[in-house]
């Protein structure tokens, strides 16, 4: 029997243990790489030995059946639903299903009441990629004693996206992306980035426009970008690459293959993507880059560079792309990030702690402080010194600017002193993020922190009555 990673049976356990109490829809979370599918294929295979039926709704069939795949590996036949299949056996015990195909088949007069009941047949739904919307619709045609596992690295939503607490009543999350690398289950990441401006980039459906940032990307000649640092950074390695849109896609993909790099480009329309799939497993030194198809649900160990060649708002299709790089190999304990969208300062380290919740994300949360090298690595603030090229950071004159302005201050006045060194922190943190001249107001909780930084500043009497007034009176958020 195939044996579960030590992390693997503690998720499992407690789902059981929330199962136990109750409650039949939970959200399974753990990031890519740590092994979902192969833990939703275990439950699967024991509720199939208790005579279970068991349902996995996905948006993409293609990867989760591919021969040699995690299914194979439990030895899980599956009856593929998906536009191929129109003579349905309704009487199998597992099935692998799109979840556009079930919406489709239940909206046809002659078909609805068949796979209406059918869905509410099942002991066990498994639903993969859990944070996309595409499910949403399905839940009213599930019934409600059947147990649902949503299985995501990514449980988040946001702006006008139905909140997942709409449709879970639980999450367990177990084990951090840090843990997970220490522990040797994931490969360590090196990130570098190129700085790129986007501000004459429009937002479409909540994230960058792809077709908008496809013309960018191919006016600023940043294919010239990504053939240099990958030659200084990466050579001979293999890369997978993250384009925004096919016209950038084959535009980079000439490019490099005219400077001699062995290259291919792949897309939801593309023929032979079975072919490009097995010479980029096959080729050592390959780049492939992809517009849209390999975000989620692709496995390929092998990979040693991510470049993101696009931008996006989205923090769960960030994460997702990275993590294409994070599989460890007998020989890799490693990859590289090139950044070419300004993702890692936008949404923070991949490999960053975070607190997921069912409830919808309203507000961008604070993010670890990121500064850029000399050699183009992206570090944290508190480092000193470079780890890729060895260069040492000046140290900062923090702590001699708070002694000059102790001298103007009452010996006693503590509360006064935690607010100056408050503000020269945060003054210095929107310097060193580029950070427009307002933000440093807006991190104000209180009508003394206005009235503090007018004294800090030795500004006239008045400023920050006017600071208030502006503010509507100052309302805290």
């Amino acid at each position: 029997m195939f044996e579960l990673r030590p992390y693997q049976q503690k998720t499992i356990q407690s789902l059981k243990q929330k199962i136990s109490v109750g409650l039949k829809r939970i959200i399974m979370c753990l990031t890519t790489g740590g092994g979902k599918t192969v833990m939703f294929c275990y439950m699967i295979s024991k509720a199939l030995e208790k005579k279970k039926r068991c349902l996995i709704l996905t948006h993409r069939t293609e990867l989760l059946t591919q021969a040699g795949g995690t299914l194979s590996q439990f030895n899980l036949k599956p009856e593929i639903v998906n536009p191929k299949n129109n003579k349905l056996d309704f009487t199998k015990s597992l099935y692998i299903a799109m979840t556009k195909t079930v919406l489709s088949r239940i909206s046809k007069e002659k078909q609805a009441e068949q796979y209406k009941d059918w869905l509410k047949s099942f002991d066990l739904i498994i639903i993969d990629e859990s944070h996309l919307q595409d499910f949403n619709s399905l839940f009213e045609y599930i019934n409600i004693s059947t147990y649902v596992i949503g299985a995501t690295a990514t449980p988040e939503r946001k702006g006008n996206q139905t909140s997942l607490d709409e449709f879970y009543q639980d999450i367990v999350n177990e084990i951090s992306i840090t843990e997970l690398i220490e522990l040797g289950y994931l490969a360590k990441p090196n990130s570098f980035g190129v700085s790129i401006d986007l501000s004459k980039v429009k937002t479409k459906a909540g994230d960058y426009d792809n077709e908008m940032l496809g013309n960018l990307y191919n006016e600023t000649k940043l294919y010239d970008g990504v053939f240099d640092n990958y030659q200084r950074l990466t050579p001979n390695k293999k890369a997978i690459i993250f384009s925004p849109s096919i016209k950038a896609s084959l535009k980079l993909v000439d490019e490099l293959q005219n400077k001699g790099l062995p290259i291919k480009h792949i897309d939801a329309n593309s023929k032979d993507r079975a072919e490009i799939l097995q010479w980029f497993k096959n080729t050592q030194n390959a780049l492939l880059s992809n517009v849209g198809i390999l975000t989620a649900g692709y496995d390929e160990a092998t990979i040693e560079v991510v470049i993101l060649y696009r931008a996006t708002k989205s923090l769960p299709l960030f994460l997702q792309m990275v993590g294409r790089g994070s599989r460890t190999t007998p020989v890799k304990d490693s990859f590289t990030i090139l950044d070419f969208g300004n993702n890692i300062t936008r949404h923070g380290f991949w490999e960053e702690n975070r607190e997921w919740s069912l409830k919808k994300v309203e507000k961008k949360k604070g993010l670890a402080p990121v500064k850029d090298c000399k050699c183009g690595a992206l570090l944290r603030l508190s480092l000193m010194k470079c780890p890729y090229c060895g260069f040492d950071f000046p140290t900062p004159k923090v702590k001699e600017t708070i002694e000059v302005i102790l001298e103007k201050l009452e010996k006693n006045d503590l509360r006064l002193f935690k607010q100056f060194e408050k503000f020269i922190k945060l003054e210095k943190l929107q310097t060193d993020k580029g950070y427009k001249k307002g933000w440093l107001t807006h991190q104000f909780k209180t009508t003394d922190d206005f009235y503090d930084y007018e004294k800090y500043k030795n500004y006239k009497t008045g400023w920050a009555k006017f600071q208030i007034k502006q503010r509507g009176g100052f309302n805290p958020s």
